[in-house]
């Protein structure tokens, strides 16, 4: 064996904070880009998903009725 298995994968220098920074830079939130209105009551809501506002009162009337 050339080399010990603890010796493989080792930084030969420290990574700096701005070097580190640097890379997570563009780890960033993106812009939604799939909002919609709903058709029922005109609130917005993502593509192929319930209505938040539609499901509440949903809800609440499943809930009221059991």
């Amino acid at each position: 064996e050339l080399f010990p298995p603890w010796l493989l994968a080792v930084p030969k220098k420290k990574t700096s904070h701005s070097r580190k920074a640097m890379r997570s830079a563009n780890k960033g939130l993106k812009d939604k880009q799939n909002l919609v209105h709903c058709e029922a009551c005109g609130s917005p809501k993502l593509a192929h998903n319930l209505c938040p506002k539609c499901y509440r009162e949903l809800n609440i009337g499943w809930k009221a009725k059991n």
